[in-house]
């Protein structure tokens, strides 16, 4: 209802007198008052000028009060408007049916008028409330159905083949509530997958929530995870749930979960195994049922071997585990990513920007994109400083820091090669690294496949890759 209009009264009584005397009363108490003198006028009003509350006697010719209410209450539009009975019976048998059949209060005549004007200004503060939540209910529906519109697995970007082994890892994960465990590097939209993922499944309809593992204070992790009773610790001035008990039903999304420290592993596993919280500070064990998917830029297996990660909470994590392909080993999907994010941009800045010209499509695939698809998301939004533009050039592209194509690696094999040739012999490290090279390639870069064709564990593989500056 809005502030600044008086609200509607709707006055229905067959007596005249009665309707001018209220109407003058009301009126003077800051009401506008609609008076009608039968129930089938009282009806027409409500599609010509629904009121904010009806005042209804009971006792008049034709539909009477208790029916005119009914037809009203029937009427789901009017679920919320309040109607108020007047009438000179006071028996408990009439106000019984009054309220049985939709009405929402019941004043008898001769009413004191500071009392009606009470229960007019009580009933229109629960109908105010009413409309609120009902406003609330549906603007939840309508975020629900937009946020699983926005993660949904058509909202990931791709058609490259790597691409294509990820949505049906995820299509898997979503028919399962198993632990997830998602590796890749910054920028390749892990939280993103991992949000696909919890609103394809049945729990779309529960909790999702984030956190962010290396953001969390080493002195408040328990508690920002597992809550915390008033006045477990200094600060601690009201009690918290926290994280776990917050999803509860629902996923949390454990992001970069390799930066835990080792007691916190330790913890985390706990939950995990037991199914339960216990708050710090507090005695009892609270009862969870949360789907954990966790997310690294790390290489877990790695971390186990260093001892910088529990090898039993890896496992707890990694019932199903896939990675996320750098956008440098997907250049098929830069064309779809780029009108993706172009159709984006154009909604949010009003703009009419119609895609890449033919130097800016050559600029983004000749270019290996290290900071991944939130990178390209940032180069293609930067674009849009550019007033009226119709076709995004290389020019735009840049902003004065050109995108570069990263200079190619001499092959390393021909150089041995010549080296040879040249009566020269290559060192071990040469060698290491031209077959390590070929590897890769033979595996499209593939850490996994690459590291099984060369015999050696993946987390020796990684470290290799990043010595030698290959694939990066």
């Amino acid at each position: 209802m809005d502030n600044d209009k008086k609200p509607l009264i709707l006055a229905v009584d067959d007596e005249e007198d009665n309707l001018a005397l209220l109407k003058g009363r009301l009126v003077r108490r800051g009401y506008d008052v609609l008076c009608v003198k039968s129930g089938a006028e009282a009806l027409k009003c409500l599609d010509d000028t629904p009121p904010d509350l009806i005042l209804l006697d009971v006792m008049m010719p034709g539909l009477d009060g208790y029916e005119t209410c009914r037809i009203i209450k029937d009427q789901s539009v009017n679920e919320f408007l309040p109607v108020i009975l007047l009438t000179a019976k006071d028996d408990k048998e009439s106000k019984i049916k009054g309220l049985e059949i939709g009405a929402d209060d019941y004043v008898t005549k001769p009413f004191d008028m500071d009392e009606l004007v009470a229960r007019i200004r009580a009933m229109l503060r629960i109908r105010a409330l009413q409309q609120a939540l009902a406003y609330t209910r549906q603007e939840v529906r309508r975020l629900e159905t937009e946020l699983k519109g926005t993660y949904t697995f058509e909202n990931i970007v791709g058609v490259s083949e790597a691409m294509r082994e990820v949505f049906e890892k995820m299509q898997g994960a979503a028919r399962i509530t198993s632990p997830v465990i998602i590796t890749g590097e910054s920028g390749t939209g892990k939280e993103l997958t991992a949000r696909g993922i919890h609103y394809a499944s049945a729990l779309a309809s529960k909790p999702f929530v984030t956190v962010n593992c290396a953001s969390l204070p080493s002195e408040l992790i328990e508690s920002e995870l597992f809550g915390h009773k008033k006045g477990a610790f200094t600060g601690a001035v009201a009690s918290s749930q926290g994280l776990f008990k917050a999803a509860d039903g629902g996923t949390i999304f454990l992001d970069e979960i390799g930066e835990l420290p080792k007691d916190a592993q330790a913890k985390l596993l706990r939950v995990l195994q037991e199914g339960t919280v216990r708050p710090v500070g507090g005695m009892e064990e609270i009862k969870i049922n949360v789907r954990v998917i966790a997310a690294t830029n790390v290489d877990l297996e790695e971390a186990v071997e260093e001892g910088r990660f529990r090898d039993d909470l890896y496992y707890r994590i990694s019932v199903l585990q896939f990675e996320m392909p750098p956008l440098r080993h997907r250049k098929a999907d830069l064309p779809l990513l780029a009108a993706h994010f172009i159709k984006r941009f154009n909604d949010k800045f009003k703009m009419s920007v119609k895609g890449l010209d033919d130097s800016a499509m050559e600029a983004i695939l000749n270019y290996d994109w290290p900071g991944n698809v939130r990178e390209f998301q940032n180069v293609i939004e930067r674009c849009y400083v550019y007033a009226g533009i119709e076709w995004i050039s290389s020019k735009h592209l840049s902003m004065g820091k050109p995108l570069r194509k990263k200079e190619a690696s001499p092959d390393t094999a021909t150089a041995m090669a010549v080296s040879l040739t040249e009566g020269n012999f290559p060192t071990l490290e040469a060698a290491e690294r031209a077959h390590i090279e070929k590897g890769m390639q033979l595996a499209d870069y593939n850490k996994a496949k690459a590291a099984k064709l060369l015999g050696i564990h993946r987390s020796r593989l990684y470290k290799k890759l990043e010595h030698y500056g290959i694939g990066l």
